[in-house]
């Protein structure tokens, strides 16, 4: 792996970090003066000045000295708030028809005043590398809660052919214990559990997790210390969750008004409610204000403005399942906040038109319309949400000690929420977030560069002897998407030889594969570009391919070439890149932004296939 300072030096060309490098000695210390402050407690803003030295808030009240050579910030006129939350997000999902971009999903909480985000779509081999990533492009990267996923066999969030790794599986307490096991080792932020399977009425129900595994997560959660959110869609799965002892229910009860046995629950195990209202809301009835509509980046806009179009001339009317939730979620607000339940802000960020950054803002402003006062939505959406993640003695609010992730805007939020769209400027840890160049990242369609590393040759010859590949990453199997996907395992007889199993699912065209990370969680990028192909050596009896995750390259488009093995002795299989296309005719393989290279075994609906792998090399 590459060194952290060649790491440094990949990321300083990316337009992420563009004219930034180490912060000027006057960073230190920077003095904001006369801004209206709302401190995130809840008390009316006052006119006061703000110093922050070393990353944290070291002093609050008027007219406040200035050390020599620190940094000056006129804020008359503005109110300074704490950063904002964003508690529920998938970073590696763009909300749209795009490949995954990380770096403008923090650009895009970041030029919005969000300074802290959960993140739900990663798993724990992505952990190092994201997080040595965030630290290189600080202040340009919000600060990351990193969660690992654990669900039931059976149940959402296992449904996507990602393998077991992913999405952690348990059945029972000794299971479940079984499974922290292999998640705490990553140092997770927190636990996300996939603990309700309804499907919203529009689909057949998954699997749901009972109590005493729900428990067991718990448990080992908190004693590392750490929170445990849930996928919890309806009463009884709250309940559940509650029972269990969570610390929040994430997305929102939505099949039945919330009742006094689950506020009871709640209320004795001081378990919050993270709805995400805005990936429920009818987007054939969302409309944007003008601030809002600014906030998106020119793709989003682009995508709004076409889909709009669309329903003016292809009316699509809202289905009676998707309305009957969305006036139960609404209502469930106005209960959870009347019973005195903590609620946080959270969004489901990425997934369908939910927008990275302008989607917190929109949630922050449906509080508004659902009881609370602007005032009382901003204390949920940074002291609240802080609090419910286990922070909030950290940041949260503007207070001496705290650390200084606090966001200057014009006008008056903690009177009109919309003044959330005009913010002016955001420090992360003290340190000023240049937001223009991340404006442009946004508006650009280049993928953010990510860090490079020089393949070597050998990618899993068994040199290691660990059951990891000789590029130090975890070899994790994969399937087709579907509840009835089929199932792969995969063994090491001895050090060199890797032996498939599969059993093929229901669909058409089955598959099950074997991942092999060219980078640690397949997160940053591999260069191949100093070799010729793939070579290995192989025992099976059929059709095979192999494949290419590239980044910058949507799924459906990534570079594929079939290869065959026949019944009997080992042989071995040498393919070039020329071999490899893609289903795109404009898409271009670069041999330097590969992240995995995949083994697919395929197959007919419940049939099975095998594959015994050596050798694997780039020659």
């Amino acid at each position: 792996m590459i060194s952290h300072a060649l790491l440094r030096l990949a990321l300083a060309g990316s337009a992420l970090l563009s004219g930034l490098g180490a912060p000027p000695p006057s960073e230190r210390q920077t003095l904001i003066r006369g801004a209206r402050v709302f401190d995130g407690s809840g008390t009316p803003a006052v006119i006061e000045d703000v110093l922050i030295e070393d990353g944290r808030i070291a002093a609050i009240g008027t007219h406040l000295t200035a050390p020599p050579h620190a940094r000056i910030v006129d804020a008359k006129g503005m109110t300074l708030i704490p950063g904002l939350h964003d508690l529920h997000t998938h970073l590696r999902a763009p909300a749209y028809d795009a490949p995954d971009d990380m770096g403008k999903a923090w650009a895009g909480y970041l030029v919005n005043g969000i300074t802290t985000v959960d993140d739900f779509s990663v798993a724990g081999e992505m952990l190092a590398p994201i997080r040595e990533m965030a630290a290189a492009h600080a202040p340009e990267a919000p600060h990351l809660n990193l969660a690992i996923r654990l669900g039931v066999p059976g149940g959402h969030g296992t449904e996507f052919g990602w393998g077991d790794m992913f999405t952690l599986q348990a059945t029972t307490p000794r299971a479940a214990h079984l499974a922290m096991a292999k998640a705490l080792p990553y140092k997770p932020d927190l636990i996300k559990v996939f603990a309700d399977g309804w499907r919203y009425g529009r689909d057949p129900d998954l699997n749901s997790m009972n109590v005493g595994t729900l428990s067991a997560i718990v448990e080992d959660a908190h004693k590392a210390g750490l929170p445990v959110i849930t996928h919890t869609v309806t009463l009884e799965g709250a309940k559940v969750a509650a029972a269990a002892g969570v610390d929040a229910v994430g997305h929102g009860v939505g099949d039945a008004p919330v009742d006094d046995d689950l506020i009871a629950l709640m209320k004795a195990h001081h378990t919050a409610y993270i709805p995400t209202l805005v990936v429920y809301e009818p987007q054939q009835e969302r409309r944007f204000v003008p601030g809002e509509y600014a906030a998106l980046s020119p793709p989003e806009r682009k995508r709004e403005t076409a889909y709009q179009t669309l329903l003016k001339e292809t009316p699509e009317p809202v289905e009676p399942y998707d309305a009957k939730r969305w006036a139960i979620m609404q209502d469930n607000i106005r209960r959870v906040k009347a019973a005195g339940i903590r609620i946080g802000i959270g969004t489901d960020s990425g997934i369908g038109g939910v927008y990275h950054g302008p989607g917190a803002i929109r949630e922050i402003t449906w509080l508004t319309k659902l009881g609370f006062t602007p005032a009382e939505a901003l204390v949920a959406a940074t002291s609240t949400s802080a609090d419910i993640i286990g922070q909030a003695k950290d940041h949260g609010r503007i207070a001496p000690g705290m650390r200084a992730d606090v966001v200057l805007v014009k006008g008056r939020p903690d009177e009109d929420i919309a003044a959330l769209w005009n913010v002016a400027q955001v420090f992360v840890a003290g340190r000023a977030v240049q937001l223009e160049p991340l404006r442009k990242l946004l508006a650009s369609d280049a993928p953010t560069p990510l860090p490079v590393h020089p393949m070597s040759g050998p990618i899993d010859t068994g040199a290691r002897g660990d059951g990891r590949t000789d590029l130090d990453t975890l070899p994790v199997e994969g399937t087709e998407a579907g509840s009835d996907h089929s199932d792969v395992a995969f063994v090491r007889p001895d050090a060199q030889r890797l032996f498939l199993l599969a059993t093929m699912g229901a669909r058409a065209q089955p598959y099950a594969q074997l991942n092999l990370p060219l980078t640690k969680g397949s997160v940053q990028l591999a260069d191949a570009r100093g070799f010729t192909g793939v070579v290995f050596e192989a025992r099976g009896n059929g059709d095979y391919a192999l494949l290419f995750d590239s980044y910058a390259l949507d799924q459906d488009a990534w570079f594929k070439t079939d290869f065959t093995v026949a019944a009997g002795a080992r042989s071995e299989v040498r393919i070039p890149f020329t071999a490899f296309r893609s289903a795109d005719p404009a898409a271009k393989l670069d041999l330097a932004k590969l992240r995995t290279l995949i083994v697919r075994l395929k197959g007919t609906p419940g049939g099975t296939a095998w594959l015994q792998l050596e050798k694997v090399r780039f020659y």
